[in-house]
């Protein structure tokens, strides 16, 4: 069976599925493609021996190494945790999903600012594949840059209890803590996740004119997001399809009830809705 060349099913690979600037050439001739961490870590076989450039955020120095099966052994590399560029680290599960498998020789003159980096602060990388092993990319890194923006343990919170109480359906208190998420100055991916949260909650409370507002801002960072553009869609066609019609009202302080229990309300006062009149809203 004829097999693509290993080079070329990397380009492929990246080429399809990232935001990337291309293939470089760089001043020492080699062959840089741009591509994602999620990327490298679905097919990982796909890269080995290529030149690659991606985003991480900066986790921590590491003790990883294997001598018998790679060529990193802590007597001549550096070991070094990252998350992805774009992870939604103030989730437990994807903050637990720590990359362990980033390496820098410690003759490398870049070797003195790695032990400077912080955690969270974002890097572009460039390095090759040099071994997998375990169903992971061990990668070489010989060169990075701070990026100019990156999460922060606020942040972080604020965006970790939002969640936590958009689950409970506790969507006002949710607004408050997106609002206190400092964003200005973050990622785009965090901006993204701020602005659609809080489009949802305001889907979910009846405001349908601030959650279009938000939800547009979101797609305008992050316009790949299947859900959000399908939340967008519905903010704009049918926004009561989205409204939280399931809150037990009689359990729910009142500034935490969606809009249309109050309609509800006055329906109970007046009676059923005449022709001129909206509907009330099925259960």
């Amino acid at each position: 069976m004829y097999r693509v060349p290993t080079l070329a099913l990397a380009l492929t690979t990246c080429l399809c599925s990232l935001p990337a600037q291309g293939p470089e050439i760089s001043s020492e001739g080699k062959l840089i493609i741009d591509t994602s961490l999620d990327a490298l870590r679905a097919d990982p076989d796909a890269f080995k021996a290529v030149w690659v450039r991606f985003d991480v955020q900066f986790s921590g120095l590491g003790g990883v190494s294997n001598p018998f099966f790679t060529r990193f052994e802590p007597i001549d590399f550096a070991n070094f945790y990252v998350w992805g560029g774009n992870q939604p680290i103030w989730r437990r599960d994807s903050y637990d999903d720590v990359f362990p498998t980033l390496f820098m020789s410690k003759r490398n003159p870049n070797l003195k600012e790695l032990y400077s980096v912080k955690q969270y602060e974002r890097l572009r990388v460039i390095g090759m594949v040099q071994n997998t092993f375990q169903a992971l990319p061990w990668i070489e890194v010989t060169e990075f840059q701070r990026l100019p923006s990156e999460v922060d343990t606020p942040t972080l919170a604020h965006l970790y209890r939002a969640e936590r109480h958009m689950q409970n359906r506790e969507w006002r208190k949710a607004i408050s803590e997106l609002s206190l998420a400092p964003s200005a100055d973050k990622p785009s991916f965090i901006r993204a996740s701020v602005h659609k949260n809080l489009g949802v909650c305001h889907l979910r409370l009846g405001e349908a004119d601030q959650a279009r507002h938000h939800l547009q801002l979101a797609q305008g960072l992050e316009s790949g997001d299947r859900e959000l553009n399908q939340l967008a869609s519905a903010a704009v066609k049918d926004p009561r399809s989205e409204l939280d019609q399931g809150v037990d009202k009689d359990s729910v302080p009142e500034v935490d009830l969606p809009l249309w229990t109050a309609f509800e309300d006055e329906q109970a006062e007046t009676g059923p809705a005449t022709a001129t009149g909206a509907a009330k809203p099925q259960r």
